[in-house]
């Protein structure tokens, strides 16, 4: 994702939250290390979806909470965490509305453009999917001045921005979208999203998970593409592709980093639409306790580093949900 630097106001409140110390041991896993421990942990257990904004020598990590998405900020590099006004609970930056289209927030990206910051997340009204294997995710959009609190657009106050397709039962996104991933460059703004198809219980003509694209002039009103960007098919070690994120680096790729049934993938394209050259492995798989699946990365590439931040959560119970890191040098040795 394009990240365009801010200044925090609120840099002299400071409020632990998880620290990573530069001696913690660092696993190599294909092409990436990963550190053993998890980066950041949220006060109930719950710091999901991570999203990354540089910001001058400070990170801002977004992530889905209880109560919304939720905030916390590194001066450090991220080797330490904090959460806005000393917050000893999530610091929410978008609130869920009860009754409302989005009365549950998830998987977020939050992008800065001439001096706004825009929330695209994807909400929606629980225990009213059209089937019982989804909820009807779609995406909103959220404006901020100062990157803390977020207010939703007009056009997103009743409706989402971009809504699935449900003229018939088996459009590509006719059920969910998921995980927005945003690039603005040049005047055009360019996004991914999971659009989910799991008519007749996965077993309809065009069922399954499939990394969709759109683009759009403003920011709001989006053109589909009509062709998948990734479709699970392609990638050759798993069956599945799900949550996604979209960079594009100085030297002219597009990446995307998604994640599979359990594990992290990575792509890349000289071009948005693709087609897209799929790394032949994964570069992150569970291999902690805490981490017994790995999935919604979202990253940035700066200094010879191509970093991701993903979450994981142990199974059987599902719980905690963790924020974990892994890093790679840039360029990729892709060969």
């Amino acid at each position: 994702m394009k990240k365009i630097v801010l200044t925090l106001g609120f840099v002299s409140c400071l409020l632990l939250c998880c620290s990573r110390s530069a001696n913690d041991p660092m696993s190599e896993q294909s092409i990436f290390e990963r550190t053993e421990s998890p980066v950041y942990s949220s006060p109930i257990g719950l710091a999901g979806d991570p999203s990354i904004l540089k910001s001058g020598d400070s990170l801002l990590l977004y992530y889905t909470a209880e109560e919304g998405i939720a905030l916390a900020y590194s001066l450090d590099n991220g080797q330490n965490w904090m959460r806005p006004t000393n917050a000893s609970s999530d610091f929410i930056a978008l609130e869920k509305r009860p009754d409302a289209w989005d009365n549950v927030l998830e998987t977020v990206e939050v992008i800065k453009v001439n001096e706004e910051f825009k929330m695209y997340y994807t909400g929606y009204r629980e225990g009213e999917g059209d089937t019982p294997q989804a909820e009807n995710y779609e995406i909103g959009l959220a404006t901020s001045r100062d990157g803390l609190r977020f207010e939703r657009v007009a056009e997103s106050i009743e409706a989402p921005i971009i809504q699935r397709d449900v003229s018939n039962d088996n459009t590509l996104d006719r059920h969910a979208m998921t995980s927005p991933g945003v690039v603005y460059e040049n005047g055009t703004y360019y996004m991914i999203y999971a659009g989910w198809n799991v008519a007749d219980n996965w077993t309809g003509p065009n069922a399954g998970i499939r990394i969709l694209g759109a683009t759009s002039t403003d920011g709001i009103r989006w053109e589909k593409i009509a062709a998948p960007i990734i479709s699970p098919s392609e990638v050759t070690y798993s069956p599945d592709i799900n949550e996604a994120t979209l960079m594009k680096s100085e030297d002219g790729w597009w990446y995307i980093v998604f994640s599979t049934d359990r594990s992290i993938g990575i792509a890349r394209s000289n071009s948005f639409s693709g087609s897209y050259q799929i790394y032949p492995e994964a570069i992150v798989d569970p291999l902690f306790e805490w981490d017994s699946e790995v999935t919604a990365p979202d990253g940035i590439i700066e200094n010879g580093k191509f970093r991701i931040w993903y979450h994981g959560v142990k199974e059987p119970e599902y719980w905690p949900w963790l924020i974990g890191y892994a890093e790679a040098d840039y360029p990729l040795n892709w060969e």
